[in-house]
This record gives structure tokens, C-alpha cells and sequence, in this order.
């Protein structure tokens, strides 16, 4: 809203001075806090084509779908995520999830799960509660915004319809398109009218030059024909159904409601038949024509007038034994489930005996004695009254004998399980044998006799979770692979999506194999993969001799929109800084891609672009000479097998190579977990959910721009006649002529895939640069480029490494220079200092006194001719 907007809306509501200060201050703010996944959460951007900025979410399960009924929901005017901290009653300084304004009202939001809403309210003086229409409060919350006249709404995950979730995620490519034309809206209309209720898989196959299913799904996103989103899910295109209208589908309703009528249940009413009425399963043992008489399974007795008992059978209370499935009861599920394979083996024999003795057979070596038979066929017969099938009586209990108590008494059980907790089950890595002595000195401290034995100590510990023990033993890293799976059972979003392009991991893997990249040098290079999550379909990929960066996210997203023309709906990616650049995001936020950042060190919440690092290793990489599987044990690693000294590929060829085997072995392979090939499951989904044209990214040059990275310094001084340095050459063009350009800096970018241009921000506009290997690159195409580019940077890189001479070299030098001349003058005053030494032991002196006097005469050598006197040089007299 604008100012004048705002101010009208504020009028309407009639909202004091306060809340509209408030309301201000949130609108005119930057977010409170940057959000990041918790231990089990994805959090990430969420490009609000509404606001025209990236909402942040911190949970994919409540608050990413409370965004997009936010974004979809037509009263809402803004929302705002991680709006300025509240200063709550009892509580402190609270930052809400979001705070909304609608046409009618303005509230903060608080998202939780049921789960979390529950324990929070089972706490000590409760801040959440539950009234009776099941609706959750935050009590603080509400009572700091009730003062303002405003709002305070906890969403919990009860609240949001996963299937409402998921038809707006399908929907969301549509809601920007154009409307179809006036003749096909008339003939999707028409075909409609002539057949109300038709499925979504009717009118697909009715899809040919008139419409297809991207116009259909266009019409039902603005509004044009109707389908209940609420209940219906547009992925299962076998069961939607379409109308025209809402009345229409609500008539349509109303008429089947009208055509259905109540069947009687035809019970047949004889001494002996089986009803359920209720929970309770009786057996009809008498009646007559006013009155049945009842038995329950559980020995109770009854009696109900007979036209009674045929009301409650009209109306569904009571049903026939034979329209129950006695399977699903929960003694019979016991029975069933607890059984072994050696008791369904003895049940079988004695109901082979049973069918014989019936027909009147005689059983030759039968151990059994009668009274055995007879208690064989009372089970059967129990059971079969009781559960509507006698062979589940014949099954033993054998689980149920015996005395299955503890021998050792409860306070050694209760010491035990202490010393467990206090001892064992800490970092200190103790071994079982040592606590397990600890335990029994400690018995003996309590005056507990009969402590359990080592045998017994340990089977107590493995009692215990696996995944628990690792955790406190080990930290959650170590434990992680035995943490228990999360079995979704109920219904939410897939976790790979609904269609092909909904959802697309992104990762790094350093790839097993040494590149030869001239000059008897060897380097690993890295290779970026981008997966669709649905068909496991590579995307794109990236093949780069430097370390994951902003460079290789802007490539791959570059990739597949040179490939497949249009970006996935929604990226994962891990934790890494390379994914938190702000031009990454911005590019996603230009292309309303939603970035999700898996937890950390959780490796399952990627394991379909893990899973794939592991195939390419093992179909590809591991298959070329000079891979580096070998290196794994280095210290056995001679110079004859040395991956390095094999290493025959070069970038081009890989690269090459690499397109081959996804194009060819990967993409028709069938896949394990889908029963079929990545490239059959990709086109047949687009064909079933739409190409979504609308959603086509021209490759063009502004698009290219969009995806240059910038250099680790952004900015570069210009140097006159020769221009900007970048990556280790020259970029120049007529407008870095300029007085007034010359020696400044500017802000620049670079192309990883051509090496002969890049570009320079100046007078408020990218100005395309040409290097000195642009007429040796010119007519090349883009994969030829990107193919030289990578070489050729990594050679000037390994030359500017081994002959660049820098001030750093220089400064070196010269202190290095230093040091060898004050070595040198030292051992110069030392040599003399020696000589000196020298010459005067050979000068004997003598001493004569004259008076006070004292004279100090030298005797000269006659045999040489030089007087030394300390560094000097007598001369004769």
C-alpha cells in the first residue's frame, strides 16, 4: 500500500495513534532476525510476487504453507516475516513469525505444530491454551495486542489442509499467465457444460489443437471453471472433477445426497446368528415375535423389543456378523500378529485332527488323550463364536506361559538403571565391564545383596535405544544414522514433489579422478549437479577446477535454462556459505524460485543428490584412468600406481564425456525407487501436469547478465589504455577512456563460460568488456567456451603462481637479504676478534717502575715486520 492508502485503510479500522505507530514501524523495517533451519527444520526465501521481496520461513511443514495462504489469499494486503521484537508480560522480548494486514483487520502470527502446542500447554503455568472451539491462544501475545486494539493468531499445523497446500504449489506457475483465448475458453466451457462433473483426466484426453491441459489448468487457477481445492487433489487428474461454477458443483452435490437411500441390512434373526451393535459382539440366543434375546462376548445379557432392534438396524447401529471384518479386531490382530511360524504348525495339526475325528476317521498313533481333544474343540468353538473363525482357537498361547517377572528385586533394577544413566551413558566412553563394577560396589554401599550379573548388565544396556545411547555416548553426529526414520503417515506434501520441476536439489561433490592440465601437472576438478526430485532427472551439471562458490550456483541455474528453458519451482540446498550469497538469492527472487535449506548434518534430507554422487562415482568417474578410489589408503600408494602419474583427461574431454553418459546411460536407466527410466518419468509428468509455457525463461543476454558472478573484490581500478585486470587478463572497451573513469574503480562481473568478455558497472550501466583472447574465441560456441575458459584460467592460474612477482616477493627478498648481511658482518668481527687474540699472546710485556710511574715496554719480534696494536698497523720508527 502506499501512504495515502495506508492512511485510508487505517481510517477504516478506526485504529488508535499507537497501533498505527506500530503497524509503521513494522512496515517501514527490515527483518528482526535472519532465520535458520532447527535440528529437524528446512528453512529459506520465499519470492512474494505480493510484497516484491523475499519472506523468510523457518519451518517447511507449518510455515511455508502459511506463506502461501498468505501470498494466495485475496484480503490479505502485506505481510511482513520477522517483524521487531514485542516486549510481553511474564515473558520478555518475542519475535513473531509474521505480522499481516487485511482489508479488515491486522494481527501477528505465531506458527507451531500441534505437537509443540501441546507440550508447551502441558507445562506449569501455561502461556498456550486450547479453547473449546479447538482453537489455540497465545495469552501474552494476545494481551499486548488488545491494548493496541490489534490482533495475535496461533497457527498450528492442525489448521493448515495439506490438500489446499499442495493444489496452490501446483497452481502457482498459472497464476501469472496470460488468459487463453475467447475459442478455447468456449470449447473448455462446452465440453464442461455438455458433461458436468467430468474428471481432469477426461478433459486431458480430449486435449488436442482446440486446448490443452496448461489452458485448463490456467482457467481453474483464475477462476474461470471450478474445482474444489479444498478436498480435491489436481495431481490425481483420475478423480478431480470439474464444473463450471461453485453453485454448480454444490447442486450437483445436493442431487446425489437426495438420490442416496438407506438400505436395510438384512439380518437373518435365528438362535445362534452374530451381531455387532456398537463395539460389543452379541449372539442372538432366543426370541420371538416382541423380543431378542442378547449374549455379549464378554458374558453379558440382554433383551431389546423387536422393533426396536429392526429401528437400529435401519438406521446402521447394528450391523450383521458377515459385513464385519473380524480381522481388524484388536484380539484378533494379537492373535494373528503374535503367533510364530511353529504355532501355526501345531494349529494346522490339530485342525487336520479335528476335520478327521468329525468325519468319523480313525486316527492311528494319536498321543492326544480325549480330554485334550475335548478342550481342542471348546477353543475351536469359543472362537468361533467370539471372533467369527474357530482355527484361531486352535493357535497355542504358548507367549502367555510362565512367570515372566524379574528375579532380581526392584531396588537392584532401580540402581542399575541410575548407575546406567549417571555412568555408562556420558562421554566419558566408560566400558560396560567397569560401570558394571562400579554398579556392584554401589550395591554394596546401598546393603542390596544380590546384585545382577555382567550378563544381565548388558542386557539391560541393550535394552535401551541404540540411537539414545550413541547420542549421549558420542554426541548426535555419531548417532545419527541410528536416529528412527520419520514415517509420514499423515497426508502432507511429498517430499519430492507432485510433478517433474517442482522441486530440484543442488550440491557439490569433488569429483575421484586427477584432470591433466599441461606442464606434467595434475588437479582434481569439482562437479555441481542439479537434480529433479520427482523423476531424479539431472537437470544440468557443472564442471569447475575451483571450490564450490557463487560461481558454480550461478552456472548450473544458467545450465538448465540453456537446457530445459524454465528453473525448478523450489531448491534445495545445504547450509554451505556458497548458497547464502546475496546475488544467488536475488537471481532466485528474479525467477520466483523458492530456496529451502535442508538442516545441518542431516544427510537424509538430501540423499536423492547424495544418492546420485554415489552412481555417478560408481557408472562413471571410477571407470576413467586416473581415478582416485586408489588414495583412499595413501600410505599404500606406490609411485607405479599413483593416479598422477595416469591421469590422460583433460576438462574438455570430461565435460564431453560426462554429457554422454547422462544423456544416454543415466537418463535411460531404469531407476530402483520408480520402476522406471528419469527420462520417461520427466516427460510423461509434464504431459500429464503441463509444459507451463508461461513459466519459459528466454536465454538471452539479459538473462546471462542476471547470472555473471562478481569477482571475491566486487570492485577494480581501471588502469588508462589498458582497463580493468581480472582472473589474471586485461578487459578494456571506449567507454573506460573516459578522465573520469581512468584510476577509479568499478564495480565489475565476469563470465565463467567466456573467457574473452566481461563486464563493468559504469554510468549507472553494465558495460560489456573485451579481453586480448576475444578474436581468438570470437565464432566459438558456448560449449566450446566454457570448455576453453576452464582450461586456460587454470593454466594462467598454475603460470601467475609460479612467475608473478609481487610486493610480497619483494618485501620478502629483501628482508631475507638482510638477515644474510648481518650473518655476514657478524662472522667478520668475529674472525678479527680471533686474529687479535692471537697476536697478543706472542707480545710478552715488561714492567719497570720509575717513581710513580708506571712503563709499559713491548718487546719487539725481530722476526715480524708489523706492530699490531689492537685493528691497526704500527709502522717501523
Amino acid at each position: 500500500m502506499k501512504s495515502e492508502e495506508f492512511k485510508q485503510w487505517a481510517e477504516k479500522l478506526n485504529l488508535s495513534k499507537e497501533a498505527i505507530e506500530e503497524i509503521q514501524i513494522i512496515r517501514s523495517s527490515d527483518p528482526s532476525r535472519r532465520v535458520g533451519g532447527g535440528a529437524k527444520n528446512s528453512s529459506g526465501i520465499f519470492p512474494s510476487k505480493k510484497m516484491g521481496v523475499s519472506i523468510q520461513y523457518e519451518s517447511s511443514h507449518v510455515e511455508l504453507p502459511t506463506v502461501y495462504m498468505l501470498e494466495f489469499d485475496e484480503n490479505v494486503l502485506e505481510f511482513y516475516d520477522q517483524p521487531p521484537s514485542l516486549k510481553l508480560n511474564k515473558v520478555g522480548w518475542r519475535t513473531p513469525d509474521y505480522f499481516v494486514i487485511e482489508k479488515d483487520k491486522a494481527y501477528w502470527i505465531e506458527c507451531k505444530t500441534e505437537e509443540e502446542l501441546i507440550k508447551l500447554s502441558q507445562k506449569q503455568n501455561p502461556k498456550y491454551y486450547m479453547d473449546k472451539e479447538r482453537t489455540w491462544h497465545y495469552t501474552p501475545g494476545e494481551e499486548y495486542c488488545g491494548k493496541l486494539g490489534l490482533s495475535f493468531f496461533v497457527v498450528s499445523s492442525k489448521d493448515l489442509n495439506p490438500r489446499l497446500q499442495r493444489n496452490l504449489v501446483y497452481l502457482k506457475d498459472y497464476l501469472k499467465g496470460k488468459e487463453p483465448d475467447l475459442l478455447c475458453v468456449t470449447e473448455i466451457r462446452q465440453t464442461i457444460m455438455s458433461c458436468p462433473g467430468i474428471t481432469l483426466q477426461a478433459l486431458n484426453d480430449l486435449a488436442g489443437n482446440e486446448f490443452t491441459i496448461d489452458h485448463v489448468n490456467t482457467l481453474i487457477a483464475i477462476g474461470l471453471i471450478y474445482v474444489d481445492l479444498f478436498d480435491s487433489l489436481l495431481i490425481e487428474l483420475e478423480t478431480v472433477k470439474v464444473y463450471l461454477s461453485k453453485e454448480q458443483n454444490k447442486s450437483y452435490i445436493n442431487i446425489r445426497e437426495q438420490a442416496k437411500q438407506k438400505k436395510t441390512q438384512k439380518i437373518t434373526v435365528s438362535n445362534g446368528s452374530m451381531i455387532m451393535w456398537g463395539e460389543t459382539l452379541w449372539k442372538i440366543i432366543n426370541h420371538d415375535h416382541k423380543t431378542i434375546f442378547l449374549a455379549s462376548e464378554l458374558g453379558e445379557h440382554n433383551s431389546i423389543p423387536r422393533d426396536v432392534f429392526e429401528t437400529y438396524i435401519s438406521e446402521g447401529y447394528i450391523v450383521g456378523i458377515d459385513n464385519i471384518n473380524t480381522m481388524d479386531e484388536p484380539k484378533v490382530k494379537e492373535i494373528i500378529e503374535t503367533a510364530t511360524e511353529e504355532d501355526y504348525e501345531i494349529a494346522n495339526r490339530r485342525y487336520e485332527i479335528l476335520k478327521k475325528l468329525e468325519r468319523g476317521e480313525n486316527i492311528k498313533d494319536l498321543k492326544e488323550t480325549d480330554r485334550t481333544i475335548r478342550n481342542w474343540k471348546r477353543d475351536f468353538n469359543l472362537a468361533k463364536e467370539l471372533y467369527g473363525n474357530g482355527f484361531l482357537g486352535l493357535i497355542p498361547n504358548n507367549k502367555g506361559r510362565g512367570n515372566h517377572k524379574r528375579k532380581i528385586p526392584d531396588n537392584s533394577i532401580e540402581l542399575m538403571n541410575k548407575v546406567i544413566d549417571e555412568s555408562y551413558e556420558t562421554i566419558k566412553l566408560k566400558t560396560a565391564k567397569i560401570v558394571h563394577q562400579e554398579y556392584k560396589n554401589r550395591c554394596k554401599e546401598n546393603g542390596i545383596r544380590t546384585p545382577a550379573t555382567y550378563q544381565t548388565f548388558c542386557k539391560e544396556i541393550n535394552r535401551r535405544s541404540l540411537y539414545e545411547r550413541k547420542k549421549k555416548r558420542e554426541g548426535s553426529r555419531a548417532a545419527y544414522e541410528y536416529e528412527e526414520f520419520h514415517w509420514v503417515i499423515d497426508e502432507t506434501t511429498p517430499k519430492h514433489g507432485d510433478r517433474a520441476l517442482e522441486i530440484a536439489h543442488i550440491d557439490h561433490t569433488q569429483v575421484d579422478l586427477r584432470l591433466d592440465i599441461g606442464n606434467g601437472k595434475t588437479k582434481k576438478p569439482w562437479c555441481t549437479f542439479l537434480i529433479d526430485a520427482f523423476s531424479r532427472r539431472i537437470l544440468a551439471f557443472y564442471l569447475s577446477f575451483d571450490s564450490p562458490s557463487k560461481k558454480n550456483e550461478m552456472m548450473i541455474i544458467r545450465e538448465c535454462v540453456r537446457k530445459h528453458k524454465r528453473l525448478p519451482q523450489l531448491v534445495v540446498v545445504d547450509g554451505g556459505k556458497d548458497f547464502q550469497s546475496i546475488y544467488f538469492d536475488s537471481l532466485l527472487m528474479r525467477y520466483e524460485v523458492i530456496k529451502k535449506v535442508r538442516p545441518a548434518a542431516k544427510a537424509r534430507y538430501g540423499s536423492v543428490i547424495e544418492r546420485l554422487f554415489g552412481i555417478a562415482n560408481k557408472l562413471f568417474f571410477h571407470n576413467l584412468q586416473g581415478n582416485t578410489q586408489i588414495m583412499k589408503n595413501v600410505r599404500q600408494v606406490t609411485k607405479a600406481v599413483n593416479p598422477e602419474y595416469y591421469a590422460v583427461w583433460t576438462m574438455e574431454l570430461l565435460v564431453e564425456r560426462l554429457e554422454k553418459w547422462i544423456d544416454e546411460i543415466y537418463d535411460n536407466k531404469e531407476h530402483p525407487a520408480l520402476f522406471d527410466t528419469p527420462k520417461n518419468i520427466f516427460n510423461e509428468s509434464l504431459a500429464k501436469t503441463g509444459k507451463r509455457p508461461d513459466t519459459y525463461i528466454p536465454y538471452n543476454e539479459d538473462f546471462v547478465l542476471m547470472t555473471l558472478p562478481n569477482p571475491d573484490r566486487p570492485e577494480r581500478k581501471v588502469y588508462p589504455g589498458k582497463g580493468f585486470k581480472l582472473n589474471y587478463f586485461y578487459y578494456f572497451c571506449e567507454e573506460l577512456k573516459d578522465p573520469r573513469v581512468e584510476n577509479k574503480k568499478v564495480e565489475v562481473r565476469y563470465d565463467p563460460f567466456n573467457i574473452g568478455v566481461a563486464y563493468a558497472f559504469v554510468n549507472k550501466r553494465w558495460l560489456k568488456c573485451y579481453s586480448s583472447y576475444y578474436a581468438f574465441i570470437k565464432g566459438k560456441t558456448e560449449k566450446e567456451l566454457k570448455q576453453i575458459t576452464e582450461e586456460l584460467l587454470e593454466k594462467r592460474k598454475q603460470h601467475e603462481k609460479g612467475n608473478q612477482v609481487t610486493d610480497k616477493m619483494i618485501a620478502d627478498f629483501i628482508f631475507e637479504t638482510e638477515e644474510i648481511e648481518k650473518s655476514l658482518w657478524e662472522e667478520k668481527i668475529s674472525n678479527r676478534a680471533k686474529v687479535l687474540e692471537s697476536h697478543l699472546e706472542e707480545v710478552k710485556p715488561s714492567v719497570e717502575t720509575n717513581g710513580n710511574e708506571l712503563e709499559l715496554e713491548f718487546e719487539r719480534d725481530e722476526t715480524d715486520d708489523t706492530d699490531l696494536l689492537l685493528f691497526g698497523r704500527v709502522g717501523d720508527e
